[in-house]
């Protein structure tokens, strides 16, 4: 349910109004030095935390009750990616460095415009549309404070620019991860974004995280050979998975909004006005 989080299948984003965390772009460099086995595993128990135990009930209340499905699309993320090093470069003596976390936060925020059946919950006998944009950022927790992940919000994320959400994530989830995040910290997302890049993941899916309709899961922004104007070439993609509630968003809807995010991140500038 952060630029960063974690969770294969999805411990991404089911839990309370509480959530994940952002990611960055560069996969984490992975050792591939040949593990040998050593000795022999030791059994154990492992006590669940409060905190373990909000997730699983909610994990599994969210898979029972929300007839999930998946949209995946590819960003081209060449121009992005440009654009932030530029962009980074220029703000280094302010102390500012923007994650590609970031412009994605943006990007899921301003879409909603176009397509604000995105920005709603189920109410059973209605569908609840949210007048305020609040991204909730998936983040991990560290081993240290019990592990497991929480949902960051980012209040108004579509009238604050790419600066202040990237403080923003970055103070919120450096609180979750020592300190903690309060209930209001947690509360009142309205649309979930789950990233796995860090890791060096290039796709999963996530769980959504009640009561959104949809979350959007990202890996890593990978180079790979691409055709670009009908030749080939190597570029940087991204995959990006939408898991939808399907009494809230059809198939179609869905499409239609992975476009106009498409349209939005590989045509970075439009996020900075």
């Amino acid at each position: 349910m952060l630029r960063a989080v974690e969770a294969g299948q999805e411990t991404a984003a089911a839990i309370p109004p509480s959530a994940k965390a952002v990611v960055p772009a560069t996969p984490v460099p992975i050792d591939t030095t040949i593990v040998q086995a050593t000795g022999v595993l030791e059994e154990a128990t492992v006590a669940l935390s409060s905190m373990r135990q909000t997730i699983a009930r909610r994990l599994v209340e969210a898979k029972a009750t929300i007839p999930h499905y998946q949209v995946t699309v590819t960003f081209n993320m060449d121009p992005l990616l440009d654009l932030r090093r530029t962009l980074n470069d220029q703000l280094h003596e302010q102390g500012v460095r923007l994650s590609v976390n970031d412009f994605l936060v943006r990007g899921c925020a301003l879409a909603m415009h176009q397509h604000p059946q995105f920005n709603a919950s189920w109410r059973g006998d209605h569908i609840k549309i949210h007048g305020i944009v609040n991204i909730g950022l998936a983040i991990a927790l560290p081993a240290e404070r019990g592990g497991g992940l929480v949902v960051a919000t980012i209040r108004n994320a579509d009238q604050k620019t790419l600066r202040a959400i990237s403080l923003e994530s970055k103070h919120l989830a450096g609180k979750a991860r020592t300190r903690g995040l309060t209930l209001e910290e947690m509360a009142d997302a309205t649309f979930t974004l789950s990233n796995l890049g860090m890791f060096g993941v290039e796709h999963f899916t996530a769980i959504i995280n009640p009561p959104n309709c949809a979350i959007l899961a990202v890996g890593a922004a990978l180079q790979k050979p691409v055709v670009r104007h009908g030749e080939m070439t190597v570029g940087h993609e991204m995959s990006a998975t939408l898991s939808l509630d399907h009494r809230v968003i059809d198939g179609a809807m869905a499409a239609q909004y992975l476009a106009t995010l498409k349209q939005l991140i590989e045509n970075p500038a439009t996020l900075l006005v």
